[in-house]
């Protein structure tokens, strides 16, 4: 039960966090153009938070693992906060450019809400935990993006600043709910490595090798998919936004009834590697059905495989990820992962637009090459090296 209470209250946290960040992300473009910014400028703009997101996840993961979750999480709902303030009285392009890299530091601590379930739940449970974050990640991008466009109408300081009351709200959340965890062995900061070399162990270590490379494989293959989908839709079916939004809004509805419901069910009855290996062709075959689909509505189909698929990949390699090092180092670890899935979502989308331009169905046919590809990094079943039992 009072696991239960826990992962509540860290998914209501993620929840509010991602619903803050869904409700501007579709109105940067038009903000930007606000200040008369070229296409580059707008997709630089883009792929700002990610870029400042991949090298600040390490740094509040490992922080996190000396100070403590809770802390860092406060402290970095603080900086979005700040970051949604400066955009909605941003009058130029240089501060909305340091508005999104605010926002983009302190965005990394999705690697301390990760290192929370992992604190909280055991080996078995571990892979559904990981899951709650999913659905709070689905939920918020349904309703963010949603809300983004009702406000909008007003112009975009209100969203801006509604933005700014959400991550608020997340703090007071964070602050009164969520209880601290406790790490079983902390180091002294002095004698901590640091982000960078604790980087060097992880890829040197050839499990978590593998993992983060599979990590990158598919959130490279997702996100490029994500990047152009807009305008694959409206290049084969002649799609609107509207009919888009729609598209998404399921999605992220069948991603939070999947990592729910299904992965929990899922992962209990074949454990974490097989679900992995479960979850990777259900990708690919979704990637593949979207090229083949002779009409608008066999998309919602093609999407159900690829949906649930990449619902099963994240939680179940964040899981066996976090069996290959000590408890101590669980925030420093996720950290490292989300970096290597902030690359890959600054590559795809940017990759993709090239692909596309060669044929409108490439970009999806090369992820569902790159998605298969990753099949051949997946470890042999190992003795866990902390605990000396097969994963």
């Amino acid at each position: 039960m009072k696991q239960n209470k826990q992962l509540f209250t860290i998914f209501l946290v993620v929840f509010i966090d991602l619903m803050g960040f869904g409700l501007i992300l579709p109105l940067l473009p038009f903000i930007a153009e606000k200040f008369s910014a070229s296409p580059q400028q707008i997709g630089i703009l883009a792929a700002t938070y990610s870029l400042f997101q991949f090298i600040a996840g390490p740094i509040l993961g490992r922080l996190s693992d000396q100070y403590g979750r809770k802390k860092l999480l406060v402290i970095s709902q603080f900086g979005t906060f700040l970051g949604f303030l400066l955009l909605a009285s941003a009058n130029s392009l240089p501060l909305l450019f340091l508005s999104r890299i605010i926002d983009g530091i302190t965005g990394g601590n999705i690697s301390i809400a990760q290192a929370y379930i992992a604190d909280i739940t055991d080996s078995k449970n571990r892979t559904s935990g990981m899951g709650v974050l999913g659905a709070a990640f689905g939920l918020g991008f349904i309703i963010g993006p949603s809300l983004g466009g009702l406000l909008s109408k007003n112009g975009f300081t209100l969203p801006a600043l509604v933005a700014a009351g959400i991550s608020l709200i997340s703090m007071v959340v964070t602050s009164m709910l969520l209880k601290e965890t406790v790490v079983k062995k902390r180091f002294n900061i002095t004698k901590q490595q640091s982000a960078l070399k604790k980087f060097a162990t992880v890829i040197a270590d050839k499990e978590l090798q593998n993992y983060a490379l599979i990590f990158f494989l598919l959130n490279l293959a997702f996100s490029s998919m994500q990047g152009i989908f807009a305008l694959w839709a409206q290049a084969r079916f002649n799609w609107t936004s509207q009919q888009t939004g729609y598209l998404l809004g399921f999605v992220g509805l069948l991603s939070v009834i999947s990592q729910l419901k299904i992965l929990p069910f899922v992962n209990k009855k074949l454990g974490e590697r097989r679900t992995l290996k479960l979850g990777i062709p259900l990708m690919a075959f979704g990637l593949i059905a979207l090229t083949l689909t002779p009409s608008g509505g066999f998309v919602y189909l093609a999407d159900v495989f690829m949906v649930v698929g990449n619902s099963f990949v994240g939680p179940a390699l964040q899981s066996l990820a976090t069996k290959e090092v000590d408890p101590s180092e669980y925030g420093s670890t996720l950290g490292i992962f989300q970096s290597v899935g902030s690359l890959a979502r600054i590559a795809g989308p940017a990759s993709a637009g090239f692909v596309f331009a060669a044929h409108h169905n490439l970009p999806f046919a090369t992820g569902a090459v790159l998605i298969l590809f990753a099949l051949l990094f997946i470890p042999k079943p190992l003795k866990n090296k902390l605990f000396g039992h097969a994963l």
